[in-house]
């Protein structure tokens, strides 16, 4: 199933990149999950990638749709558990929820500052593309977006990965989901260097837009879902967001099948993502 193989995909790519968040290039490729790195992760350990769209898939499974409240309240759960994990704008966002701010204000105020153009929301997205079909998926992207990143850029680039997902969960073809996909987006800077995305660098950056176009691009050319996440998380940089990205993509696209046992067999929390995963392709609309 497409659906889950997005979930487990984006948890296995999580994994896999985690232990070499922050780093430079490998010069001897990782080709399996390990340990070690800033956060002195275990082999197997999931990050804010997974939790964050875990809390959101889990919320779509139980509310049966999309409540921007009970996603921000779970998301906000997960922060707790884990906040060496979270960037700086999830972190302000979640700290004033448990404060009793409003997080729409937060969000909000974060943006007119100069901020939320980093890729939170986009890594975090994929199960809203399980669930919605692609003539619904885009309006609960933006809105899911917003509750963190209120970034017109961090809105489209969420809403560009998770039609997609959307696309190739249902059957589309690669190239033809992202044609599709690229008809639809809206910010016409998201559009100009996506749409000629082979003419721009790969950037692994904390960057929604340069985050999105590398993740895209590894996809739309990598041959098979393990190649491509060894390329992705072997780059630098923000590794677990650009390998989850990238293993929502493949597992939406191939299926649990193409998912490397020998990773899947590593993952911690297994049980919860596997669970989630089929609960959500159970339940999509």
């Amino acid at each position: 199933m497409r659906g889950v193989g997005t979930i487990i995909g984006l948890a296995t790519g999580d994994a896999l990149g985690a232990p070499l968040e922050g780093l430079n290039a490998q010069k001897i490729p990782v080709t399996d999950i390990i340990s070690g790195g800033h956060n002195n992760t275990r082999a197997g350990d999931i990050t804010d990638d997974t939790l964050l769209a875990l809390a959101i898939a889990e919320s779509l499974i139980e509310m049966k749709g999309f409540f921007p409240d009970d996603i921000a309240l779970r998301m906000c759960m997960e922060y707790q558990k884990e906040p060496r994990f979270f960037g700086p704008t999830s972190k302000e966002v979640f700290s004033g929820i448990l404060k009793g701010m409003d997080y729409s204000k937060i969000s909000y105020n974060l943006y007119k500052k100069g901020g939320g153009k980093s890729n939170g929301s986009v890594m975090r997205g994929p199960p809203l593309g399980v669930f919605y079909p692609p003539g619904e998926v885009r309006a609960y992207s933006i809105l899911c977006s917003q509750i963190t990143h209120f970034h017109p850029v961090s809105c489209e680039c969420s809403a560009f990965i998770n039609s997609m997902i959307s696309r190739l969960c249902r059957g589309e073809e690669k190239i033809q989901a992202f044609k599709s996909t690229l008809f639809e987006c809206e910010e016409i800077s998201v559009k100009k260097i996506l749409s000629h995305y082979k003419s721009y660098p790969l950037s692994p950056s904390l960057d929604s837009l340069q985050a999105t176009h590398c993740a895209l691009s590894l996809f739309l050319e990598s041959e098979n879902f393990e190649d491509m996440l060894i390329r992705a998380v072997n780059m630098g940089g923000d590794t677990d967001t650009i390998g989850a990205i990238c293993g929502a993509l493949g597992g939406a696209y191939g299926g649990i099948d193409v998912i490397p046992k020998r990773w899947m067999n590593k993952l911690r929390d297994a049980e919860r993502i596997e669970k989630t995963a089929y609960m959500l392709a159970k339940n999509a609309l």
